[in-house]
């Protein structure tokens, strides 16, 4: 997993190191004081809109989930099984997106609602092209 971390960088914002990640879950983002509910085993690689992405160093071959914050507890939702499979999804996701947003006429600015197309493009892009990660979870997760 390191050696993707140091060929790809943090996932979404260059600049931004492992440490900077793990403020405000596995230490407090003011005082710097240890998380107890944060496992030592879980490494923030990322995050979107605050919902950190975790690299389980625990599991063979490092799964890779995304959990919501402000849910009371952090509850992954373990989507690839390997940092690799995890940046397939990514790719996918992004695929899916920018092709459904070419298709939306411009008074469908709505980024938060998305047509069961896009859903539908992305399961299927995820089918062929990312067989290990959990597409059903990923979906999951997106319609929260």
């Amino acid at each position: 997993m390191w050696s993707l971390y140091r060929v790809a960088g943090p996932l979404d914002t260059p600049g931004r190191d492992l440490t900077h990640y793990q403020s405000c879950h596995r230490r407090h983002g003011h005082d710097g004081h240890r998380l107890d509910e944060w496992p030592d085993e879980w490494v923030v690689i990322a995050d979107h809109s605050a919902d950190p992405f975790i690299a389980d160093t625990a599991t063979a071959g490092t799964r890779v989930g995304i959990a919501i914050h402000g849910a009371g507890s952090w509850k992954p939702y373990w989507v690839a099984p390997t940092p690799a499979d995890f940046v397939t999804l990514l790719t996918c996701f992004t695929e899916a997106y920018v092709v459904e947003r070419a298709n939306r006429s411009d008074d469908e600015d709505d980024y938060e609602i998305w047509p069961p197309a896009y859903h539908e493009r992305l399961a299927a892009l995820l089918r062929d092209h990312a067989p290990g990660v959990d597409a059903a979870t990923f979906l999951d997760y997106l319609r929260q």
